[in-house]
């Protein structure tokens, strides 16, 4: 039996490949993401398309730090500067398309 979800939502952990000096580094942090029908994600091919959609689908984040060891509670501000780091929106863009799908992409 399959359960109709008027507002569903999962959350994962966001691997992120943060790049040093002469490689990268994974860190993680979870993010909890709603599910939106396929007709309302932007354009994921497009800069812009990306940002709008993951402003839609992010509920929140969780597991974050500052460069002191300081934890950063979640809020708006916090998810688009997180949006706009390169290898952070790479990362939350494979999570969603695999939290929704089971498959990584290329499977």
């Amino acid at each position: 039996m399959f359960t109709v979800t008027t507002d569903p939502q999962f959350t994962h952990d966001v691997k992120v490949q943060v790049p040093v000096d002469g490689g990268h580094k994974e860190q993680s942090f979870k993010t909890r993401f709603r599910v939106i029908p396929i007709e309302e994600l932007e354009d994921l091919a497009t800069i812009e398309g990306q940002t709008l959609a993951l402003k839609r689908v992010i509920v929140s984040m969780d597991e974050l730090e500052d460069d002191q060891k300081r934890t950063v509670s979640y809020s708006d501000e916090i998810r688009d500067q997180l949006i706009g780091v390169p290898y952070v929106r790479i990362a939350l863009i494979r999570t969603y398309r695999e939290g929704i799908t089971k498959a990584r992409p290329g499977n």
